[in-house]
């Protein structure tokens, strides 16, 4: 993949997203930021296939910086559906596992991995490819959405917790709290500032006018809500939606109403901004109460996906030699 092959991409995701209908769309820009972050080596990490001039499928490998227990490497990719049931989707994921095997030995060789993909729930074609590599599921996600032309609820603030808008001088406190809140959440690792940069708040469509944060009674960052705005996907749904791409609290702001009073402030602010839905990811198996927060606030379970992997163990002295 090069970074001349930006609007190839953007024709094969738009191609793609007509009949798979993830509810993800992409213009240049999206694709440049997503797939050309500095954060991944193209001449290694990814791979496209080209038919007569034409880009026809792409892939991208993906592996964590800082690693906790477990490596996770994803992989991401797409066949045009005019090129598919051709056995491109399973070369390319064959070498994306190859390669995320490899950059797994080269990086945490000595911790064990896990080596994923995402499938929607109505993709049987991949699910049947996923099994065919040995792959199995090994989590449940649900998309979640709302719309914001009813009441929502009241932002009632718990003692000692103050609810205020983003600012940019707390940025690196939020990506630090984010680290801590989400530290044993399945596949979760600890976000450099590079990547926090790349993928997070320095993100194009990061909305910081949107976002809210919880101050504990020391002034210091207790919780935050990040909201983003994606354009080409308005534009397709012909709607003005916000994305929670991530809400968290940190321990000693659990169990008092703190997350509670984020999500209600950063509906207020959306429903304020005129904003007409919200939508939101959430792991099915998620143990802090996140998906009865979320019902309680008026979202609706609208999608559900799934992860597959393949786990390998850590690399001994023996698989060395």
């Amino acid at each position: 993949m090069g970074t001349d092959d930006a609007a190839g991409l953007a024709t094969l995701l738009a191609a793609a997203e007509a009949v798979d209908e993830f509810g993800e769309h992409y213009d240049e820009d999206d694709v440049r930021e997503h797939f050309m972050a500095d954060t991944i080596d193209l001449e290694h990490d990814t791979r496209v296939a080209v038919r007569d001039g034409t880009i026809v499928a792409c892939g991208a490998v993906v592996g964590q910086v800082v690693m906790r227990e477990v490596h996770t490497v994803w992989c991401s990719g797409v066949v045009d559906p005019g090129h598919r049931r051709q056995g491109i989707g399973r070369e390319l994921l064959t070498w994306q596992l190859a390669r995320a095997e490899e950059l797994h030995r080269a990086r945490f060789g000595g911790a064990p991995a896990s080596l994923g993909i995402d499938i929607g729930e109505h993709h049987e074609g991949r699910r049947a490819l996923a099994r065919e590599l040995g792959l199995e599921p090994v989590r449940h996600w649900f998309e979640m959405n709302r719309t914001l032309d009813g009441a929502v609820p009241d932002v009632v603030a718990p003692d000692g917790i103050t609810i205020e808008p983003f600012a940019w001088d707390r940025d690196d406190e939020v990506r630090r709290a984010h680290n801590v809140a989400f530290r044993g959440h399945y596949g979760s690792t600890e976000r450099t500032p590079q990547e926090w940069k790349s993928w997070f708040t320095g993100s194009k469509a990061f909305r910081p006018d949107l976002s809210v944060l919880a101050l504990d009674h020391q002034g210091d960052v207790g919780g935050y809500a990040l909201a983003y705005v994606y354009v080409a996907d308005n534009v397709a749904s012909g709607r003005n939606e916000v994305f929670l791409g991530q809400i968290g609290t940190l321990p000693s702001c659990r169990s008092t109403g703190a997350g509670r009073a984020l999500l209600a402030a950063a509906l207020a602010a959306w429903k304020a901004a005129g904003i007409d839905a919200a939508s939101l990811g959430v792991d099915s198996e998620n143990g802090t109460g996140a998906l009865g927060l979320y019902e309680r606030a008026g979202f609706a379970v609208t999608k559900r996906s799934s992860s597959w992997a393949r786990q390998l163990g850590a690399l001994t002295a023996s698989d060395a030699t």
